[in-house]
């Protein structure tokens, strides 16, 4: 999820707090064992590879025959990035690779492995058991935790106490949880444009070092999917990919090219100043018949995104500058707190209601956040090849991003549009319930995203999204470019609503339009384009709703930043 508020910092800390792990001790320390049986591999251009494969020791993908493999890409001596890779339960010689980022900043990917759209699942007794929706039923796919300091992945590691008020490492005398943390410097990855390169230089690694590690994967298709704060990863990181493989294709520099395939962005935050507006509207005039704020605090947030020096004035002067100066950084960050402070958070002080989920109140968190205490249990650390504390959020990393205004940078409308350029396919996917990175706004996104078919995309109706007869939503496409509203979904789509999101995945990486599945789009000189008559904007489908035994409806957690 985004991570916009203190809060949601807090409440991950306090969660660690409450759950200590039951490591051996060290005087007051908690200190992970160092995990047993690792191997390593070197790549071509020595890189060093450190991995174990959990599922022999019955963690996760226990699917038979289906491989895992987890460990470090460790790119230098200071660089050492977590990573989780899964063998598709079908076909994984000729499957394509996906590689899957959930955002914050500062979030780790492990989140939606574990609760949303990876091979398992966690139960009430922290204990895993298949997905049979998840992603890798049609495609290998590939987690990594990162800008370092995220989840397992870290720089160095220091022996200290998590804060629970800050969940900044302290000194080991401090009375917080104590272990083996990452050790890193925040501000040396603190955007969105430098975790891009920071995350290829991560994936030429694995790359390298996949044949080794895995010989029967051959496939080099490549998609790229996401969520949240993915909203600035997905076009940012796919288009710094998508230059770096040029350069490869063209002999300009050395590496593993790739074949582009799909950018998918699920719930994500992409223009702030598109997507702003949409905060107080959804707060009141949701397709649940919410009014979760009353009038004066609904006026207010829409005084403050239009008025005089306020969200809009503010992003317009940080779209001016450079951003590559303290200066230009101190006039985006300004820009970010006001937008948020002022058009945004007013929902989470005065609603009540979820910040991923407006159906539910704020204090009912939903999904229950178990990967946490999971993934500090010892057997699961040593399956894994780690010796740390696992923090599913880094604050470091969450406040170095923070500093630059990386949140309102206005850059990412603009990859997406050069992505649209190219021949993939990008999915947008909102959940309808969802506040954070509510569905007006995605709306919004799509049909401002100018590029060669903009026109034919506005003017495509929506059609329902049907899988087995079922209507999970309705989507609005032409060519290889789709908006998919998913009905009775909070933030985490693939966890509410696991049937229609495997579905949206499999239909996207197939070249099958995304509302029926059942037309094979080649190209764009010959466009899928939706037939349905085009609906009056932000209304409710009457068609009956997915029952729950395939649709989980509870409220999104507001305990993280995913």
């Amino acid at each position: 999820m985004r991570g916009s508020q203190l809060l949601s910092l807090l409440s991950l800390a306090a969660t660690s707090l409450a759950h200590p792990t039951d490591e051996f001790h060290v005087g007051r320390r908690q200190v992970p064992k160092e995990p047993t049986d690792v191997q390593t591999l070197t790549t071509a251009n020595n890189i060093t590879i450190r991995y174990k494969e959990p599922g022999k020791e019955g963690v996760c993908e226990t699917t038979p025959g289906v491989k895992s493999y987890s460990g470090y890409v460790d790119l230098s001596p200071t660089s050492h990035t977590f990573f989780w890779f899964f063998e598709a339960r079908h076909d994984p010689q000729n499957a394509p690779i996906t590689l899957w980022l959930n955002g914050g900043p500062g979030s780790d990917s492990l989140i939606g492995l574990l609760e949303e759209l990876g091979p398992c699942h966690i139960n009430s007794s922290y204990e895993t058991y298949i997905n049979p929706h998840s992603f890798n039923e049609v495609s290998n796919m590939l987690f990594i935790s990162q800008p370092l300091g995220v989840g397992f992945s870290y720089s160095d590691t220091e022996l200290g106490s998590l804060n629970p008020l800050t969940g900044a490492v302290e000194d080991e005398t401090f009375d917080g949880v104590q272990g083996r943390y990452p050790k890193i410097n925040a501000t040396l990855t603190d955007t969105t444009d430098l975790a891009a390169k920071a995350a290829w230089e991560v994936l030429q690694g694995f790359l390298g070092g996949l044949p080794k590690l895995d010989s029967k994967i051959k496939s080099k298709k490549f998609n790229l999917w996401t969520e949240s704060y993915g909203g600035h990863y997905g076009p940012a990181f796919f288009n710094h990919f998508h230059e770096q493989n040029q350069k490869i294709e063209s002999g300009e520099k050395e590496g593993i090219a790739l074949e582009f395939e799909s950018l998918g962005i699920i719930n994500g935050i992409i223009d702030e100043a598109i997507q702003a507006p949409h905060y107080p509207e959804f707060a009141v005039k949701n397709t649940y018949g919410i009014k979760s704020i009353n009038d004066t605090v609904y006026n207010y947030m829409k005084f403050a995104n239009s008025m005089s020096n306020g969200c809009q004035d503010q992003i317009a002067s940080c779209k001016k500058t450079n951003r590559t100066s303290l200066v230009d950084y101190g006039i985006c960050t300004e820009a970010a707190n006001m937008c948020r402070d002022n058009v945004e958070s007013p929902y989470y002080q005065y609603s009540g209601r979820g910040v991923y989920d407006i159906r539910h109140p704020s204090n009912d968190p939903t999904p229950p956040a178990r990967y946490d205490k999971y993934l500090q249990k010892p057997s699961v650390k040593n399956a894994l090849g780690v010796n740390l504390n696992y923090s599913s959020s880094s604050a470091e990393v969450y406040y170095a991003f923070q500093q630059t205004g990386d949140f309102v940078w206005p850059n990412f409308i603009d990859d997406l549009e050069e992505i649209l350029k190219l021949p993939v396919r990008v999915s947008l996917i909102y959940g309808d319930a969802d506040y954070i990175c509510n569905w007006f706004g995605g709306e919004a996104i799509s049909l401002a995203a100018n590029y060669t078919h903009a026109k034919q995309f506005r003017a495509a109706g929506y059609a329902p999204m049907v899988v087995d007869g079922v209507e999970y939503g309705e989507t609005r496409e032409y060519g290889n470019f789709s908006f998919t509203r998913v009905y009775e979904a909070g933030h985490e789509v693939p966890y509410y609503q696991p049937i229609a999101a495997l579905q949206l995945f499999n239909r996207t990486l197939n070249g099958w339009d995304i509302a029926q599945g059942k037309v094979k789009i080649k190209d764009l000189d010959e466009p899928y384009v939706t037939n349905g008559t085009a609906k009056a904007t932000h209304t409710q489908s009457s068609v009956p709703l997915p029952s729950a035994t395939s649709s989980a409806t509870a409220s999104a957690s507001a305990s993280g930043s995913h």
